[in-house]
């Protein structure tokens, strides 16, 4: 047998927008079959199909157009006409990518994509992993697969971000070596009847949880984190990720371009003191969100200053 098709991956469009910076996707189609042998005997004689939770997966560099597009609290995909579309991008023979409407769409229409992780670390890129709870609109597949598809066009990638600075309660906390962001959205889809795919999905619960990891052991201090903990508020929480230049180093702070977090919480120091042998020690740093009553328990502007 011989080699005929070979896909990889490609952007993602979200409604209107088209997200690149793309580094992973992945669909599983969440088939439950049973089948289990009765009366005593050793095989199952009856076999079927029970349920179906498709679910799309991407993972993307393009952290500002991506929290601008999908927001940290989901994305509802009925609410835009076009959904969600992930494309299995074909390569061509003896060359590199192939032409034309050869390519292959994945278009879900119904539905929650929710982000999952943001994740980076010092001197790297960060990416932020999204997940779609898929729903059945009761008259089109969940799933539904163009063989013969155009792509979509990428304008621009010119979106990495890593660390910038961090105040948690008003404390400036320097050398962070890694943050992350578990957005805890607890997304659930419901089906009755007996259907195979479920008809409804909505946000059940979020419980926002922020991570950081850095050098210095005296973030556990009475003056800046005590072992008791810190409360945060959006107005003394900050976090930055800054903005890379294409051929150069950073975007000026002073230019709109970074993205700010603020957020409302208790933080404690989780790790006082790690370290082997001739290792810098790191400490590390947890931080639960909260509702203050006003503002989302954490906050996104994607067009922030430095200050």
């Amino acid at each position: 047998m011989t080699v005929t098709r070979k896909h990889g991956i490609y952007a993602i469009t979200i409604g209107a927008t088209t997200l690149g910076g793309i580094t992973r996707q992945n669909i599983a189609t969440g088939t439950e079959v049973r089948g289990e042998p009765s009366s005593g005997e050793v095989w199952a004689r009856f076999q079927a199909l029970y349920a179906q939770k498709i679910a799309p997966g991407f993972t993307t560099q393009a952290i500002a157009t991506a929290l601008a597009a999908v927001g940290a609290t989901g994305w509802s995909l009925a609410s835009h006409g076009s959904g969600l579309a992930l494309y299995a991008q074909k390569h061509a023979d003896g060359s590199t990518r192939a032409s034309g409407s050869s390519h292959r769409k994945y278009q879900f229409t119904k539905g929650i994509l929710a982000p999952r992780t943001l994740d980076v670390d010092h001197r790297g890129d960060a990416t932020l992993t999204f997940e779609a709870v898929i729903a059945y609109d009761g008259s089109n597949d969940p799933l539904a697969i163009t063989d013969a598809a155009a792509i979509p066009s990428i304008t621009s990638d010119a979106e990495r971000f890593t660390l910038g600075p961090v105040a948690i309660g008003g404390i400036s906390l320097p050398e962070v070596r890694r943050f992350s962001i578990d957005f805890g959205l607890d997304v659930v889809s419901e089906g009755a009847d007996s259907d195979v795919w479920d008809t409804f999905a909505s946000v059940r619960t979020q419980q926002t949880v922020l991570t950081l990891r850095g050098i210095d052991v005296e973030w556990l201090k009475a003056a800046n984190i005590p072992l008791i903990g810190k409360a945060g508020t959006h107005a003394n929480t900050t976090i930055y990720l800054r903005k890379r230049a294409q051929g150069s180093t950073f975007v000026a702070n002073g230019t709109a371009e970074h993205i700010k977090f603020t957020a409302d919480g208790l933080a404690w120091i989780d790790q006082a003191f790690d370290a082997g042998e001739n290792d810098a020690a790191e400490t590390a740093l947890t931080m639960r969100l909260r509702y203050d009553g006003t503002n989302a328990p954490l906050t996104t502007n994607t067009a922030s200053a430095i200050t």
